[in-house]
């Protein structure tokens, strides 16, 4: 065993200033060590409480519909469509309002005429459009009667089938639904506002 010692070991283990001198910078230590890490708590303090926001995707994402499968969405989003004999892709939009020019001092109409445009691209076999297997609710649920610019369409992929509802929209919420074979596909979610 060596007889050697450091000056830290003889420090501790006499009496005297060497030990005050030891002990003293250990609690100093200890003081600065604390309170970096009182500064670092309290720079997590300050991130309690905030959620992450996540970035958008890069493309957005469009759920597919397919028989038992609907979707819902917001007016304008696009629905993938598997249907079995045919795929594609379904979007509404609109409504497209026809609103008088407002005058000064008047309440703003509580109604406007309309028109939604539905397409329908097909990227596999062909799908059937008629406008009768859509339905337009208001926000109590009451039907909105519509007509369309023609009684029905055929998508293929070399043709688009489009076609336009028109209606008399109240103010509020509404709802465009699709069905097929009697179950729905699609609903389209949209708010008519009117002032």
């Amino acid at each position: 065993m060596s007889n050697r010692s450091t000056g830290r070991g003889r420090a501790l283990m006499g009496r005297g200033h060497g030990r005050r001198r030891t002990v003293s910078v250990l609690l100093a230590l200890a003081a600065l060590t604390g309170a970096a890490g009182c500064s670092e708590n309290q720079d997590d303090a300050s991130h309690l409480g905030q959620v992450p926001i996540p970035s958008a995707p890069a493309s957005p994402i469009v759920p597919t519909a397919s028989q038992g499968h609907a979707q819902l969405v917001a007016m304008g989003d696009a629905v993938a469509l598997d249907l079995g004999t045919g795929q594609g892709r379904i979007t509404a939009t609109g409504p497209d309002l026809d609103l008088p020019a407002p005058s000064p001092g008047s309440a703003p109409p509580e109604r406007s005429k309309g028109t939604i445009t539905v397409r329908l691209h097909a990227t596999a076999g062909s799908v059937d459009l008629d406008p009768a297997t859509f339905a337009l609710t208001d926000e109590l649920g009451h039907a909105v009667p519509f007509t369309a610019d023609r009684p029905s369409a055929t998508a293929n992929p070399a043709q688009d089938a489009v076609f336009t509802l028109s209606a008399v929209f109240d103010a509020g919420h509404s709802t465009l639904s699709w069905s097929s074979a009697g179950k729905p596909l699609a609903t389209w979610d949209f708010e008519v506002e009117l002032d």
